[in-house]
């Protein structure tokens, strides 16, 4: 069975979604943020539960701006999502990647074309088995908005090189945006060598326990010198200081991995990006 959620279902949704938390950091920072019953907010999401036995077995849910996100561990439930969700307009989808793969096929939107549709190895870290850089010239600051000229352009390049964005006004709105968000949130980091600022890092998810790092950029000129080990690693350690106890994350390529394994982080799966070139409206089954 599978019904819309309604704002009393909040607890069990959460109690769910806890028990898959490698895989559900934006559901569960979504649903606390803004409810199950969606909104006005970008990110605000209507939720659907499907039921087993009166438990929570399954969830789905539609942000306002069409990013579909998912928990539904059982196959049988992929054709009651497909239900609730025919004549929808899907913009995204991600979640792990065995069940993004299952539902995409399951609401028949396996060959809508993309801008980007990859699976991004997935890592987690216990924060007590830390790795911190040596002592040196680095400092690890908050963003301030003085900031936002340079991290505006380092943030679009970032969405350009990660997220198959097209580089131009609309990307840069977007950077700007985003960067004025996760400094007002107090989420944004940036990383300085004798006072020039040389890498950025931001969590994209945060919750009383973990935390999900995202948005890490090096400038070309910068890289391969360890900068954004090194800053993920000292906001790890400040997220631990406050009461965090573990850390998520997907890396882009083979040297964010070796990045974050050089900090203790062990792959534990796959994540699943898609952007859909323009939203596809999900068939009636």
């Amino acid at each position: 069975m599978i019904r819309a959620a309604r704002a009393a279902d909040a607890p069990a949704l959460e109690a769910f979604l806890a028990r898959h938390p490698e895989t559900s950091m934006f559901l569960r920072q979504n649903l606390a943020a803004h409810g199950p019953e969606g909104g006005a907010h970008a990110h605000a999401a209507r939720f659907w539960l499907l039921e087993d036995a009166g438990e929570v077995a399954g969830v789905a849910a539609l942000t306002t701006q069409g990013m579909l996100l998912m928990q539904v561990p059982r196959l049988e439930g992929l054709a009651a999502v497909r239900q609730v969700l025919a004549g929808a307009r899907i913009s995204g989808m991600n979640g792990e990647a065995g069940q993004v793969a299952r539902l995409r096929e399951a609401l028949g939107l396996s060959g809508a074309p993309c801008s980007l549709d990859r699976t991004e190895p997935l890592y987690r870290l216990a924060l007590a088995a830390l790795r911190l850089p040596a002592a040196g010239d680095l400092q690890l600051r908050a963003a301030v908005p003085e900031d936002a000229g340079l991290l505006t352009g380092w943030r679009a390049d970032y969405l350009v090189e990660t997220l198959g964005a097209v580089q131009g006004p609309r990307t840069e709105a977007d950077a700007a945006a985003q960067v004025s968000a996760l400094t007002a949130q107090d989420r944004l980091r940036v990383l300085e060598q004798a006072g020039t600022p040389v890498a950025m890092t931001s969590f994209n998810a945060v919750l009383p326990d973990i935390v999900q790092v995202g948005g890490v950029f090096t400038p070309p000129a910068r890289r391969g010198r360890g900068h954004a080990r090194d800053a993920v690693a000292l906001h790890l350690a400040e997220a631990r200081a406050t009461g965090a106890r573990e850390a998520i994350l997907f890396a882009s390529g083979p040297p964010a991995m070796r990045a974050y394994e050089g900090i203790g982080f062990q792959r534990i799966g796959g994540y699943q990006l898609v952007f859909f070139e323009s939203p596809a409206t999900v068939p009636a089954p």
